[in-house]
């Protein structure tokens, strides 16, 4: 017990919460490619974390109205690529809706 470092215990713990979508992302992960407490962090936070322009996105999202001139088909397009931009973290999961 005394060659476990704190590292050691923050890693296993913050594994043990993972679940769904986030456990699959982990166990897909490269071998090898996280080797440390502040690599996992970051590198889940880069895929998790949404960014502010997140929030200004899904506002953009929440607003956005069909124009008089525009066609279903591309409104949908708009509407598409607006939601191709939304971080993982964001969109709804059937435990959250």
């Amino acid at each position: 017990i005394l060659d476990v470092t704190h590292e050691d215990v923050s890693v296993r713990l913050f594994l043990e919460t993972l679940q769904g979508p986030a456990a699959e992302w982990f166990q897909h992960l490269p071998a090898a490619s996280i080797t440390s407490w502040a690599t996992l962090r970051e590198s889940f936070e880069d895929r998790y974390k949404p960014s502010e322009d997140a929030f200004a996105l899904l506002s953009r999202i929440t607003h956005l109205k069909k124009e008089a001139n525009e066609t279903m088909r591309d409104f949908v397009t708009r509407f598409n690529a607006l939601i191709n931009h939304v971080p993982v973290a964001m969109l709804p999961t059937p435990e959250n809706q």
